[in-house]
C-alpha cells in the first residue's frame, strides 16, 4: 500500500508541476531525459553511399562543422578501411572556426580484386588541441560485380562534380554542391538558377571525349572518379611536322603592315631589325609602295630555341638560288623539353632521324583546355 500512494503522490506532484510551467510559458519538464548534447564536431558527406565496380576510384565530398565556442584545428584520418583499398585526402587538416564548417575531398580506391559485397570505410575528424573533441562518419561502398550495359547511342542521364587537380569545383549538376559556399571553387565558378542532371547520348560527341569513354560498361546508380587529359578534354589539338633539317631563303619580300607586325616598328631602308622568331639580324634592303624586301643575316653556328628545343645555323650562302641565298638549320629535339608552336604549347608526339611531330592544343585560351580535370559522376538514368 505505501508503494502504491508513494507512486500516485510522485504522479500527483508531476502533474502540478507541469501545469505550473504550462502556466508560466515554460515548455521543458525537468522529469523528461535529459537532451543529448550536440556533438562537438559534425560530420556530413554529400552522397556517403556508393555504388561501384572493382579497382575505380570515388571521391566523396566531406564536410565538417565545429560547433564549439573556439576555433580548432581539425586533423582527419581513415581509421578504418578494407584491405587492399586507398585513400587520398585533399587535406588532412583544417583550421575551423567557432560555428564554422569547412569542406575536403576524400578519394577512395577499391581494391583491384574486391569482392562483390558491402563495404564501409570510416573518416575520423579529430582536433589536435582538444583531445575530446572528434567525431566519426561510416562511408558504404556497394562494390557490384561484372560491368554494366551503358553502351555508344544510349541515352543516358548523369549527376556528377568536375574539379580541378587542387580539388575546386568547376562544374556540378548537384545543387548541394554548388550553393555550398563551403565547398572550394573555381574563381569563374557561378551559381546556377536551376541544377538538373545531364542528359545526352553515349557517343554521339555532345561530350567531351574522357567523359564519353568512361560511361561506357557503366550502370545505372554506379559512381566513377576519372582524370580526362586535355586531349580527352576541352583542349583543340594539332598536329604540325617538322623536318630536322630545313633550309630558307636569305631574301624574302612581305607587305608594309606584315612587316610592321612581324618587328613591331616601321620599316626604313638599311634599319637593321631582329628576326623574332629566329632571333637573327634583319636588314631591309628594298621598300616600295606596298612591300618591304628584307635581307636575313645569321651567323653560321648561332643557336636559337624558336620551338623551345635548340636549333644552330649550319650554313649560309648568299650565292645559291638564283641569288636570293640560302639559310640551312638543323634542329635538336629533345623530349620532355617545354615545346611552343606559334605560341601555343605543345608535345614531341613523334621523333624520328629526319622529322620531328609537334602536337598542340590551339584552345589554350580555355584555362579548361590546358589543365588536368577529374569528374566524379553517377549514372543516374540508363
Amino acid at each position: 500500500m505505501s508503494g502504491t500512494k508513494s507512486s500516485n503522490l510522485t504522479l500527483v506532484v508531476a502533474a502540478v508541476v507541469s501545469a505550473l510551467m504550462l502556466l508560466q510559458g515554460c515548455t521543458s519538464n525537468p522529469f523528461a531525459p535529459a537532451a543529448k548534447p550536440a556533438s562537438a564536431l559534425n560530420i556530413s558527406v554529400i552522397d556517403s553511399a556508393m555504388q561501384a565496380v572493382k579497382g575505380d576510384n570515388l571521391t566523396f565530398m566531406v564536410l565538417v562543422k565545429n560547433n564549439e565556442k573556439s576555433t580548432h584545428t581539425v586533423a582527419f584520418t581513415i581509421p578504418s578501411l578494407p584491405a587492399g583499398w586507398r585513400v587520398a585526402l585533399s587535406n588532412e587538416s583544417l583550421d575551423i572556426v567557432s560555428k564554422g564548417t569547412k569542406a575536403f575531398v576524400l578519394t577512395v580506391t577499391i581494391a583491384g580484386d574486391a569482392k562483390a559485397g558491402s563495404y564501409k570505410v570510416r573518416v575520423k575528424a579529430a582536433s589536435t588541441t582538444k583531445s575530446d573533441v572528434s567525431s566519426t562518419k561510416e562511408l558504404s561502398v556497394k562494390v557490384l560485380s561484372g560491368t554494366g550495359d551503358v553502351e555508344n547511342g544510349d541515352n543516358i542521364r548523369v549527376d556528377y562534380v568536375g574539379y580541378l587537380e587542387d580539388y575546386k569545383v568547376f562544374d556540378t549538376s548537384l545543387r548541394t554542391v554548388g550553393t555550398n559556399a563551403n565547398i572550394p571553387k573555381t574563381s569563374d565558378f557561378s551559381v546556377r538558377p536551376e541544377y538538373s542532371q545531364l542528359a545526352f547520348t553515349v557517343g554521339k560527341g555532345q561530350m567531351i571525349k574522357g567523359f564519353d569513354k568512361a560511361v561506357v560498361g557503366m550502370r545505372l546508380h554506379q559512381s566513377k572518379t576519372i582524370r580526362v587529359e586535355p586531349k580527352d578534354g576541352y583542349g583543340a589539338f594539332e598536329t604540325v611536322k617538322i623536318n630536322i633539317s630545313e633550309e630558307f631563303p636569305m631574301y624574302r619580300t612581305v607587305s608594309k603592315n606584315n612587316f610592321t607586325f612581324t618587328y613591331g616598328e616601321s620599316a626604313a631602308l638599311n634599319k637593321y631589325v631582329k628576326e623574332p622568331f629566329w632571333n637573327w639580324k634583319v636588314q631591309v634592303v628594298d621598300i616600295t609602295d606596298d612591300n618591304v624586301t628584307v635581307l636575313s643575316l645569321p651567323e653560321v653556328n648561332q643557336v636559337s630555341k624558336p620551338y623551345g628545343w635548340e636549333t644552330k645555323v649550319i650554313d649560309v650562302n648568299g650565292s645559291l638560288n638564283g641569288g636570293l641565298g640560302k639559310i640551312v638549320v638543323r634542329h635538336y629535339p629533345t623530349a620532355g623539353v617545354n615545346v611552343t608552336y606559334m605560341l601555343f604549347k605543345g608535345d614531341i608526339s613523334s621523333l624520328t632521324s629526319s622529322q620531328v611531330e609537334i602536337t598542340y592544343n590551339t584552345n589554350s585560351q580555355n584555362a579548361l583546355a590546358i589543365r588536368t580535370i577529374i569528374f566524379h559522376l553517377k549514372i543516374t538514368s540508363a
